[in-house]
C-alpha cells in the first residue's frame, strides 16, 4: 500500500471532514520533509500523533 492509499484509509476512517484531514496531513509531512506518496504506516504514525498532538494543545489553549 503505498502513501497515498494509507492516507485515504485514514481519511475514511476518522469520520473527520476529508478535505481537511487530507491538508492537515500534507502540512506535516511537508515540515518534515515528507513525501505524501512515499509514506510509510510509521510515518503516518508519527503523523498523526503530531496531528493529535497539536489538536488537544489548541483545545486546552482556546478551552
Amino acid at each position: 500500500m503505498n502513501g497515498l492509499d494509507l492516507i485515504e484509509l485514514i481519511v475514511s476512517a476518522t469520520g473527520l471532514p476529508k478535505e481537511a484531514v487530507r491538508n492537515e496531513l500534507a502540512r506535516l509531512a511537508q515540515a518534515r520533509s515528507l513525501s505524501i506518496d512515499n509514506l510509510q504506516l510509521d510515518h503516518l504514525r508519527e503523523l498523526l500523533a503530531a496531528y493529535l498532538q497539536e489538536t488537544l494543545l489548541a483545545q486546552i489553549e482556546n478551552g
